[in-house]
């Protein structure tokens, strides 16, 4: 494969990952009519597609795929009727079997939750699947597998989510988070605040202490002799008058 083709190829494929969320192993779901292309155009489907891809690339169908297929009972798609029962089945809970065309549209209806790069040659299902966002097409040009770029459908649907426009939905909101956590790393978990129990009592800077008063030494001093003058004032006893005449003469 030429280099120029190969950076193509890459570029699209980062686009549909840093929008959309695809990562390898890419899910390539295949219908009847891309594998009937194949053989017709002498294309080995699981030798080419890994090498166009690159490698990290799964190969897949649907029962209702094969049914399709098996039903039309032309001779002429006994060998793409056998290529596509050799690849891995992907269970689209379809009790009762629906066209192929169908089956895919029912599997990529809610934004291609499975990241499924479709790899079909019916030309009205590529446009139908144009009109949903996020949806890689690989079809065969001549014998040489081709990756269409982004529809302008889902260029558009990336505009307006990058500038705020438009309103995701859950699984797209799931696709950033993992983005931005892959790109700057998981955000720091914040402090849980432990819950007081009890009623809560009054802020100690705001209750003022009851000031304590001091005396001076001196003040407590003269109180003392004060009190001691006091004592010996009572203490001290009358003399008779008869007793004062005996001791003056």
């Amino acid at each position: 494969m030429k280099v120029k083709r190969q950076k193509r190829v890459m570029k699209i494929l980062k686009y549909f990952h840093l929008n959309f969320g695809f990562r390898r192993p890419f899910n390539m779901l295949i219908d009847g009519t891309f594998c009937a292309g194949c053989l017709e155009a002498k294309v080995n489907i699981k030798e080419q597609m890994p090498k166009y891809i690159g490698e990290g690339v799964k190969l897949v169908t649907t029962g209702c795929c094969i049914t399709e297929i098996e039903s039309l009972g032309s001779p002429q798609l006994y060998g793409a009727t056998l290529i596509l029962k050799g690849m891995p089945l992907f269970r689209c809970d379809h009790k009762k079997p629906i066209g192929g065309s169908a089956c895919i549209k029912s599997l990529i209806k809610d934004g291609n939750p499975h990241h499924f790069i479709v790899g079909t040659q019916d030309p009205s299902l590529r446009e139908e699947l144009r009109n949903v966002p996020g949806i890689p097409l690989l079809y065969l040009h001549g014998n040489a597998p081709t990756l269409e770029k982004p529809s302008a459908l889902t260029e558009n649907f990336t505009d307006s989510v990058s500038d705020g426009k438009t309103n995701l939905s859950q699984h797209q909101k799931n696709i950033l988070t993992v983005l931005k956590e892959q790109t700057f790393g998981a955000p720091p978990e914040k402090p849980k605040r432990k819950k007081r129990k009890g009623p809560k009592g009054p802020n100690p800077l705001s209750v003022k202490k009851a000031s304590k008063k001091k005396f001076s030494s001196s003040s407590a001093t003269a109180e003392t002799t004060e009190e001691e003058a006091k004592k010996k004032r009572r203490k001290k006893k009358k003399i008779a008058a008869h007793v004062l005449e005996e001791i003056q003469s």
